[in-house]
């Protein structure tokens, strides 16, 4: 052993250096600043990098799911709009036979416009808006189709050389999900109505008293 001061040979029991007077109790300058700046210089390279957690109290922006009531009304909106292009009725005559398309009168462009709009709405989470249009909607198809039957069974020759077309199946299946989607529209907005009830009467200001109370 030697004396970090001065070098002189210890025997190794001393506490102080005879030659210098040295405390060899305190580490030497060099080995206190090796062994500090070497563990310092490994931590740091041994660290990790933190990672990036997200915080539980943040949720992330998760898309909604698609409830029936959008998917029913989706549906609805789509078959009356398609069946407003297919053939409503078939006129078959002796030497001719031609057929009818509800997009050949103004009425036709109408519902057209008002199923598009239907199967916009409940994207965009208009439910109330949604239910009065899909409502609109359902109610002028339905006159459509009555009007024609009105016309049908007004007319005793028309039976006999007028048949129904494909549009018009396809317009009453419209309908009947239409029918469908205006209870389930309905039903949502009813829960909805009732959640946002329950949230505000559960809901304490400052002053400590609920709305009820005051």
């Amino acid at each position: 052993m030697f004396c970090p001061q001065c070098g002189k040979k210890l025997a190794g029991t001393e506490k102080f250096c005879p030659n210098c007077g040295f405390d060899l109790a305190q580490p030497s300058r060099s080995a206190a600043a090796s062994g500090t700046a070497t563990p310092a210089g490994q931590q740091a390279q041994q660290q990790p990098q933190p990672q990036q957690v997200p915080f539980a109290g943040t949720p992330a922006h998760a898309p909604k799911a698609v409830t029936a009531a959008e998917l029913v009304t989706l549906t609805a909106a789509l078959l009356m709009g398609i069946a407003a292009f297919l053939p409503f009725l078939i006129v078959s005559g002796s030497s001719y036979d031609y057929s009818v398309a509800l997009t050949d009168a103004p009425d036709g462009a109408v519902l057209v416009l008002l199923a598009i709009a239907t199967a916009i709405l409940p994207m965009v989470r208009r439910r109330t808006a949604a239910l009065v249009l899909s409502s609109i909607t359902t109610a002028f198809a339905l006159f459509e189709i009555c009007s024609v039957g009105l016309m049908l069974l007004n007319s005793t020759y028309t039976v006999y050389y007028v048949n129904l077309g494909a549009g018009f199946c396809l317009l009453i299946l419209g309908i009947a999900m239409g029918v469908l989607s205006i209870v389930l529209l309905a039903r949502d907005n009813m829960h909805e109505k009732l959640e946002r009830q329950r949230v505000m009467g559960s809901f304490i200001p400052a002053n400590g008293t609920t709305p009820r109370q005051q």
